[in-house]
């Protein structure tokens, strides 16, 4: 016997009376446990296909009985991705290959690439308006394929083979797909990273025992035992390979051939030492000059430092720098790298004040001109520091033969961030920030989706089967089954009562009666309980309970039985993997990471745009140069300058009706008769930043002159006039766009035209969320219009503005707030420094909306870390209007140097106001320094207490990608709550600054103390927050215990915002949780 289970038998016994025996009762709770057993084995729920969300980074499942590769590796083949829950519902009876998590995938379920017999039935068929079977529906154009897709995997090419593969394989991070050369996030074998190729611990046993020799076990069984168990737990790695706990990820050396300036990092700080592919010099002679070097880098002080890079690097006939070779009679020292000769882990000595542990925070690098392969980084209109310091350059040359390269926990921290560097690294997003991975929502009951053949109880799939008929049908079937489920009931009713088992006899008899006689159940229930003693034990075998349901698996045992009945995995033997997949970790950072405009200081506003004051919606095209002028003084007197609002942008109508006899633009004469650059100078005067508008069609939207046609010479126009923005619009396009590629082509042109100019043009796209431009526009503007143009109103919905979600075919105009809220939360993740979703500029102070909703407005944009457009008229605002625009405490939110977007948690239905909506919603984000924040969002028709939990909040953080804890969990800990609206400036300071009765600077007003103004020109956002500047941290109104919750009246129409800092001191102990 082993956990209660007979090992011998091909029955299961069902009898009363002896110990194996089984009451109905007992029957029952282990068919429970056994449901609890595989949700905690499959926890997720399966009932939504993940493609309406578009690009994620998930887990896939390749499925190679719809597309089953061909032997011959050269012939063609279409690959195919699923996500988990087409896995199961859509995939459950067929083999899959599980490729656990890739970036950037759209699910291929019910698209082209699978064929029409099997379609996906977790989706909406748009031409019934009713789920499922959806198929052959257009694949997603982004999607990248490799060899894992035809079961193949690592360098080798080898299939994989569940039952025979052990060991452990690691996934590379993937920075090329195999189109540019790399792997495309392949999994590798170690010994294939190396270069020794598969079979290579078994050839060389010999070499890798250790120099003691083991203790002889005591027989041939234990050494059996001892042999497996080795194979399993202690995996020989080759030569050089690192220790597992001695880096966070990799990058093989196909991906680093295809971005070779990364490999100039090997051997620096957060990196270790180059893992060489087997093959021509040996692993010494191929390591010795980089390897000296590095150890006597890292090992000297600053001063040192300077002069080995004197004696090390001499100029070439090209300019270039090069590494002096070392001679290759010296020997290899074994610390550089943290890994020994022999494989296992040798940490370094290093002192953190003498090591450069990371570069200097402001520097960022764009791509070389030389260099064809970052053509398209020369797109990106960046913003770029003013410093000619590069860490980058005192790098060491890399080794010219293939290797791979190991990363450590902190190898984010240790890049150059320099004007140069930053665009090949702002490439790949997951060399900057670890990437969330999609995790379908939690099934706390089973899952309710359709499941597939072989999946879930038959309770469920019967229940399913319902959602698939017509209602008149469904309700008789949900009819049907109450009358049978009571039936039943009364049935097994008097067999609980009286602690008697339920004998197959019993069960044949029940069903055999079962014709709708009240009195034959009666007496099948009478008969059952009558008593049986052990002398009427009676045996049901397992032919037996087949009987009882339709026979799909003629060979089932008892327990594969309950498994087919209850378990919701692929099927009931489907084998375990012995192959031991090491995920690595890629979810959010949580520490600080520092960026090049990482506040409102530098002028060109990454990792986010910094403020803006817009014409537009103050103006119209009531626009002269006198009111642009009068505009840009008040930034300046009022304080929002010095807040971060930088640019001050005219709109459209600033032009004469046609061009100049040699095309070129030409303002007009009567609102601007100094012409353009005149007021730009002036603008720049005042420490700000001017912008301009045109559109990628041939008129403007008020059918002025526009650019499409016209980029390069427009553009050079714009860099004369000393432009520093451009909002380039949508109207008049002449039908360029419809699909991502037309529109990707003709804003691109324009991006190219500003960068060929020389001058940084910040480069924001508006063409109104068509076409999709957050899954492309990052290639080449610095943000994207992501909807419709905004209204001044909070909810009120407007067939102008048709569309509720973010892929409207139809974006329009008349968009309310909450409209544009609800579109931006599937895409809030696509905004990156560098790259924002604009959700238009802020009705703030035009007078549609009540006080509170304008703190909806206001908050909601800075969290999702939209643009600050202000588009009131400043000159006239009000007190109340200052006071939100000019809140310190939530820009801080909107200019954080991390990045993050927030993130809506939940969503629920409130009262409904007087345009019939009403919902409630708990918004998440990550701060830089691990201080969070939290907006609970009230959009109901009545004030409400509004709860969070600290496992609400955290509900990303519970779990590393891997799928183990990695230190406390947050919801572990106390926060402090720093209420970020408490402070907010009276209206009596407010009308003292509008009226000119005080200022921000330190005449009458200091802000070095204040709670409600700041001066982010002195000292900038992210220093502010590490000082814990009052003004940006917010009043600290209370504290959340561990595992506690947030707890906050929210008036209709209104939001409570905090930010969350974590309290000094231990964490709850795991055991203080249960």
């Amino acid at each position: 016997m082993e956990n209660g289970h007979s090992h011998g038998s091909d029955s299961c016994k069902v009898r009363a009376g002896s110990h194996d025996s089984q009451t109905a009762s007992d029957f029952i709770n282990s068919q429970l446990q056994l449901e609890a057993d595989a949700r905690e084995a499959l926890p997720y729920a399966f009932d939504h296909c993940t493609q309406p969300l578009g690009s994620l980074r998930q887990n896939l499942f390749s499925c190679l009985t719809c597309n089953p590769p061909p032997e011959i590796l050269s012939d063609p083949y279409t690959p195919a991705g699923v996500c988990y829950s087409c896995s199961i519902a859509c995939h459950g009876e067929h083999e899959l290959v599980e490729l656990f998590n890739r970036r950037n995938f759209t699910c291929d379920c019910g698209t082209t690439r699978l064929p029409a017999t099997s379609p996906c039935t977790l989706r909406i068929d748009p031409a019934t308006g009713i789920k499922g079977p959806v198929h052959s529906q257009p694949a997603a154009q982004g999607n990248t394929y490799n060899q894992n897709f035809r079961n193949r995997f690592c360098g080798c090419g080898e299939l994989y083979d569940a039952h025979t593969e052990k060991g452990t394989m690691f996934q590379c991070l993937g920075l090329a797909d195999e189109s540019r050369g790399g792997c495309g996030e392949d999994w590798w074998h170690p010994e294939c990273i190396t270069g020794h190729g598969r079979g290579w611990s078994t050839k060389n046993k010999i070499e890798i025992e250790p120099e003691s020799e083991p203790e002889k076990p005591a027989s041939t069984s234990e050494a059996n035992n001892q042999h497996e168990e080795g194979d399993t737990e202690h995996e020989q790695l080759p030569p050089r390979f690192p220790e597992e706990e001695d880096f966070e990820t990799f990058i093989c050396y196909k991906c680093l051939d295809a971005n070779s300036w990364i490999k100039r990092y090997a051997g620096s700080t957060g990196f270790l030492a180059p893992v060489f592919k087997a093959g021509g010099r040996t692993q010494k002679e191929k390591g010795k000059q980089l390897l000296k070097w590095g150890d006597e880098y890292q090992e000297a002080d600053e001063k040192t430092r300077e002069e080995l890079r004197a004696s090390r690097v001499q100029p070439e006939t090209d300019g270039r720098k090069q590494l002096v070779k070392v001679s290759s009679t010296e020997e290899l020292p074994q610390e550089y790298g943290n890994h020994a000769s022999s494989g296992k882990a040798t940490k370094i000595g290093q002192s953190e004040s003498t090591v450069p542990t990371k570069p200097p925070a402001s520097l960022k690098r764009p791509a070389e001109d030389e260099d064809e392969d970052n053509a398209s980084t020369q797109h990106k209109k960046t913003k770029l520091a003013n410093t000619s310091d590069c860490y980058y350059e005192t790098l060491p040359q890399p080794p010219s033969e293939p290797f791979s390269l190991f990363l450590k926990e902190d190898f984010r921290d240790h890049f150059c961030r320099c004007p140069k560097c930053y665009p090949d690294l702002g490439k790949h997003r997951q060399l900057l920030e670890e990437e969330e991975s999609y995790e379908p929502p939690m099934s706390e009951d089973g899952g309710d989706g359709e499941g597939s053949v072989g999946t879930k109880s038959l309770l469920d799939r019967g229940e399913a089967a319902l959602n698939n008929v017509d209602r008149v049908r469904a309700i008789e079937g949900v009819m049907v089954y109450n009358h049978l489920k009571d039936k039943v009931k009364s049935f097994l009713q008097p067999f609980a009562e009286s602690g008697q088992a339920v004998g197959a006899d019993d069960i044949k008899a029940y069903f055999e009666k079962l014709r709708g006689d009240e009195q034959a159940i009666k007496a099948a229930a009478t008969a059952g309980s009558s008593g049986h003693g052990d002398d009427n034990r009676r045996e049901q075998s397992v032919a037996q309970l087949q009987k009882l349901l339709p026979s799909t698996k003629p060979t089932m045992n008892c327990q594969q039985w309950l498994d087919y009945c209850y378990i919701s995995l692929y099927n009931a033997d489907y084998p375990s993997r012995s192959y031991s997949f090491r995920s690595l970790r890629v979810c959010p950072r949580l520490d600080e990471l520092q960026w090049v405009g990482q506040d409102a200081s530098d002028g060109l506003g990454c990792p986010k745009l910094n403020a803006i004051a817009d014409s537009d919606l103050a103006y119209g095209c009531d626009i002269d140069a006198e009111t642009l002028l009068q505009t840009a003084e008040k930034m300046v007197d009022f304080g929002f300058r010095d807040l971060g609002y930088k640019y001050v942008i005219l709109d459209d109508c600033w032009s004469n009706m046609e061009r100049s006899d040699n095309g070129s633009l030409v303002a007009n004469a009567t609102k601007f008769p100094d012409g353009i650059k005149a007021v730009a100078d002036q603008i720049h005067s005042m420490g700000l930043l001017f912008g301009m508008y045109s559109s990628a069609g041939l008129y403007t939207c008020a059918q002025y002159p526009a650019s499409l046609g016209h980029e390069t010479q427009d553009a050079q126009t714009f860099a004369d006039w000393g432009v520093d923005y451009l909002k380039y619009d949508n109207c008049y396009n002449q039908g360029q766009e419809g699909t991502s590629k037309l529109t990707f082509d003709r804003y691109d042109a324009m991006s190219q035209a500003l960068n060929k100019t020389g001058r940084p043009i910040f480069y924001s796209m508006c063409n109104w969320g068509r076409d999709y431009p957050w899954n492309w526009a990052q290639t080449m503007a610095n943000s994207w219009r992501m909807s419709g143009d905004v209204y001044d109103s909070f909810d009120r919905p407007d067939d102008r503005c048709p569309c509720t979600t973010y892929d409207c075919p139809l974006p329009g105009f008349h968009c309310s707030i909450m409209n544009i809220i609800g579109k931006a939360a599937p895409i809030v993740d696509k905004g990156q420094p560098g790259g924002w979703n604009d959700m238009d500029a802020l009705e703030v102070g035009n007078g549609g909306m009540s006080d509170d909703e304008y703190k909806v407005h206001f908050s909601m944009w800075a969290l999702i870390k939209s643009p600050l457009i202000m588009g009131t008229n400043i000159p006239k605002m009000t007190a109340a209007t200052y006071s939100i625009l000019a809140n310190p405490a939530v820009i801080a939110i909107n200019q954080d140097s991390a990045g993050m977007p927030a993130y809506r948690v939940w969503n629920r239905p409130a009262d409904v106001d007087d345009f019939d909506q009403g919902e409630i919603s708990l918004w998440v984000g990550t701060l830089a320094g691990g201080d969070y924040v939290v907006a609970l969002l009230n959009a109901g028709n009545t004030p409400l207490q509004m709860n969070a939990t600290l496992g609400e909040i955290f509900v990303d953080k519970r779990t590393t990608a891997g799928g183990s804890t990695k230190g406390p969990l947050p919801s572990s800990k106390g926060w402090d709550l720093y209420d970020l609206w408490a402070n907010r400036m009276d209206d009596v300071t407010a009308n003292s600054i509008i009226m000119g009765n005080a200022t921000v600077n330190g005449t009458i007003m200091d802000t070095s103390n204040s709670t409600t103004l700041y001066n982010a020109t002195e000292i900038t956002y992210a220093n502010g927050v590490k000082k814990n500047n009052t003004a940006l941290l917010g009043a600290k109104t209370g504290s959340v215990p561990p595992m506690g919750t947030i707890q906050a009246m929210v008036p209709s129409h209104g939001i409570a915002l905090y930010r969350l800092r974590a309290q000094q001191g231990a964490a709850m102990k795991k055991r203080d949780e249960l």
